[in-house]
């Protein structure tokens, strides 16, 4: 059954509060709230059955495992702590939208969604504990966090001159061609026959006669073909070709290209340099960027901040 999308940012852990246990010893205590051996264990064998790995890891390894999710436990224990003393709460109706959304999202039904939770070990009563949690996080996030964060003209300006070439469209061409192809082993007089349709052809383009007034005319001929190329990358065609428009200028049209294909007539519509997007175009993009590089880095020091304000004391 495949997984599912869930609602579960960065500050997502899997940690959840502490229900009644034999307490093996204390592996932490965070402010007033204790963190036991036994709770990390459990969720380290949660963490090994989601990820399907092989619980026979060494003591060495799971020590390692046991000192990182203790470090998890303890940051989503001061989360939880500050949104307990800011007060904020999540309503059962805003848990029931995230769970329309996450079915919206994957598409199906709340019954499909019910067999995907048990399929990876997890009742929905839980699934809706950790939404919650989820959302007071996001709560937490914005007041303490993204409402403070501000991207101003100036700012957005800056970061545009100063990165000029990420909003520079790509040197690109567009191309009109006739094809005169050659059938696989064609005799000598095929291709001489195909070669002398081919010079015909460009002795009436350069009297003057329509591109694809010429391309009309031999349509009906097997093995002649042509049309607009559409827009195409700066110097992503053949050698050949590179060379044969490598001089043209707009409305002007190639000599015959020979390949092992055939015998080719280029008209070269179009030829941008690559212009730079202006300013107006790109503020929104640049200000979500910058918005995004703001709060990744006010978030690090934010929970920075709130470790070194707590008492924390780790018995591991």
């Amino acid at each position: 059954m495949k997984r599912f999308v869930l609602l579960f940012a960065a500050l997502t852990l899997v940690a959840s509060p502490a229900l009644a246990e034999t307490i093996s010893r204390i592996a932490a205590i965070v402010n007033e709230d204790v963190i036991t051996t036994a709770q990390l264990d459990r969720e380290i064998e949660k963490m090994l059955s989601a990820e399907a790995t092989d619980s026979g890891i060494s003591p060495a390894q799971r020590d390692e495992l046991r000192r990182k999710v203790l470090d998890q436990v303890i940051e989503e224990t001061l989360l939880r702590q500050r949104i307990e003393k800011l007060g904020l709460q999540v309503s059962d109706a805003d848990i029931e939208q995230a769970i329309n959304d996450v079915q919206a999202q994957n598409n199906i039904s709340r019954e499909q969604l019910q067999e995907a939770l048990v399929a990876q070990g997890m009742t929905f009563e839980e699934y809706r504990d950790r939404l919650r949690q989820q959302l007071l996080n996001f709560k937490l996030v914005g007041r303490e966090i993204q409402s403070k964060v501000e991207i101003t003209n100036t700012e957005m300006r800056d970061y545009y001159r100063a990165h000029l070439d990420d909003y520079r469209n790509a040197p690109y061409i567009r191309l009109s061609r006739i094809t005169f192809r050659l059938a696989a082993g064609s005799s000598p007089a095929a291709i001489a026959a195909m070669r002398s349709k081919a010079d015909t052809a460009l002795n009436q383009l350069r009297q003057g006669m329509d591109f694809f007034e010429v391309l009309m005319q031999n349509a009906s001929t097997a093995g002649i073909d042509g049309g607009d190329m559409g827009q195409i990358t700066e110097g992503s065609l053949s050698d050949s070709f590179n060379r044969a428009i490598s001089e043209l200028s707009p409305g002007q049209t190639s000599g015959i290209i020979e390949t092992a294909e055939g015998f080719h007539i280029l008209r070269l519509d179009e030829r941008n340099t690559g212009e730079t997007q202006t300013f107006e175009t790109v503020k929104d993009q640049i200000k979500n960027k910058m918005l995004e590089e703001k709060r990744a880095a006010a978030l690090t020091e934010w929970t920075k901040n709130l470790r070194e304000s707590a008492d924390i004391e780790i018995r591991l």
